[in-house]
């Protein structure tokens, strides 16, 4: 197995794997939390990424009701200063007072005393975007939050944060995927170009992409049931893209989620990956075992260019399936 890849967050000199791990799922009974995986699982999962050279590591304050930050802390308190954590305040916590209560309660459950990247979870047009930027301003200053992050923001309100903040922001976290790639527009190359890290989330389009579905066999929660995604008609759409990287990940030797992750990465995004066993980090640990070549990168694409995912009828065929699974 080859050495973690690493890369530099945004505007400051910390060092973050070139993959980090998602924690949305970390104490959520609406995901199997304490049915199919347990705390057990999660602290496998999180020894297992550490030891593979892991060290960037995502929540929130909303995952798991605060559980999630309250389990990454119980499991890096003897490694804090190996680990990168980032975490975010809620939309509805932006004003100022809010973020400081907000920033309060998580170190509380992440038992530390200074947050890596913290990040506006999703704007709120509501709140006036100075308001929070003088509180993170305020954060950083003092040293509580080493870095300054927005997500979910596109590229105007990215641009005027950063601006609010005196050119700190350093990283912006949005959804790309094979299937999302609206940051490849215009906000991934302003990234580049600007020092911010472009970190994606939801990379693996919850595993529409992996070839474990299809337009018969769909998955059951309901996060997934309510995607457009996970309908017999765009299923039937994707196929051509899953059987294309099964095609590219049995020629080096590894699974199409490395092939996913690979591709991302090349792109010049640092993947979020959610993680709930120990297996599942075996797994993203073997994107660094290989190289993805320009014709490679050239094949994924040109499949992408013919998906044309549908959406009303997709609609229809998601609420057919929230009212009869």
């Amino acid at each position: 197995m080859r050495a973690m890849d690493y890369t530099k967050l945004g505007k400051t000199n910390i060092k973050i794997s070139k993959i980090g791990i998602g924690t949305w799922q970390w104490g959520s009974k609406s995901w199997g939390y304490g049915e199919s995986y347990f705390k057990e699982d999660l602290e496998k999962a999180f020894r297992a990424a550490v030891d593979g050279g892991i060290n960037f590591f995502d929540t929130a304050e909303v995952y798991g009701g605060g559980e999630s930050e309250k389990l990454l802390g119980e499991f890096s308190r003897d490694l804090r200063e190996n680990i990168i954590i980032a975490s975010k305040v809620l939309p509805n916590h932006l004003t100022y007072k809010g973020v400081m209560k907000a920033i309060k309660n998580s170190l509380a459950r992440l038992k530390t005393d200074y947050i890596d990247l913290y990040y506006v979870h999703w704007p709120n047009p509501i709140i006036p975007m100075s308001w929070t930027a003088r509180a993170f301003n305020e954060l950083y200053e003092s040293g509580l939050i080493r870095a300054i992050g927005v997500s979910n923001f596109g590229l105007k309100r990215l641009i005027k944060f950063d601006e609010l903040t005196d050119g700190k922001v350093s990283a912006d976290q949005v959804k790309y995927s094979l299937l999302k790639r609206d940051a490849e527009k215009r906000l991934l190359k302003y990234c580049l170009s600007n020092d911010i890290t472009l970190v994606a989330y939801s990379p693996l389009d919850q595993g529409a992409v992996l070839g474990k579905y299809n337009e018969k066999e769909l998955p059951k929660d309901i996060w997934r049931r309510i995607s457009i995604i996970f309908t017999p008609i765009n299923m039937r759409k994707i196929t051509p893209l899953i059987e294309t990287l099964h095609e590219i990940a049995q020629e080096k030797g590894v699974k199409p989620i490395n092939i996913v992750l690979r591709y991302l990465i090349e792109k010049g995004a640092v993947p979020i990956v959610g993680v709930k066993k120990e297996e599942h980090v075996k797994d993203l640990l073997k994107t660094f075992d290989f190289n993805l070549g320009k014709n490679e990168i050239n094949k994924i694409d040109l499949i992408l260019r013919d998906i044309k995912l549908s959406k009303v009828r997709a609609t229809l065929e998601a609420i057919r399936r929230i009212i009869k699974p």
